[in-house]
C-alpha cells in the first residue's frame, strides 16, 4: 500500500486524538503547514503530520512585506506609483 502524501482535518484530527477546531486552530496559527484547496478544503501534507506525531515541531515561515522607494533603480518606462494608488 502506498504512503497518502495528504490528509483532511478530519483525517489528522482523528489521528492526533483532538478534536477537528484544534487542528483547524493549528493550521491557522501555522503551527501545522497545510494547503488551501479551496474555500472550504484544506490538505496537510503527510511530512507535517509525521513531524507532529513524533513531537517534532515545524519551523514556522512568514512572508515579510515591506516597501523600497529609496535606491531603486527605475527603468525608463517605469514609475513609483502615488502612495495613495498604491494598494496592499
Amino acid at each position: 500500500m502506498t504512503e497518502r502524501r495528504w490528509y483532511t482535518i478530519k483525517e489528522v484530527a482523528e489521528r492526533l486524538r483532538v478534536s477537528h477546531d484544534t487542528v483547524a486552530r493549528m493550521v491557522e496559527r501555522g503551527e501545522l503547514p497545510a494547503i488551501r484547496v479551496s474555500a472550504r478544503l484544506v490538505r496537510i501534507p503527510a511530512p507535517a503530520l509525521h513531524r507532529i506525531e513524533r513531537g517534532t515541531t515545524t519551523v514556522r515561515r512568514g512572508v515579510e512585506r515591506r516597501r523600497v522607494v529609496a535606491a531603486v533603480e527605475l527603468g525608463t518606462s517605469e514609475s513609483i506609483p502615488a502612495p495613495e494608488a498604491a494598494t496592499r
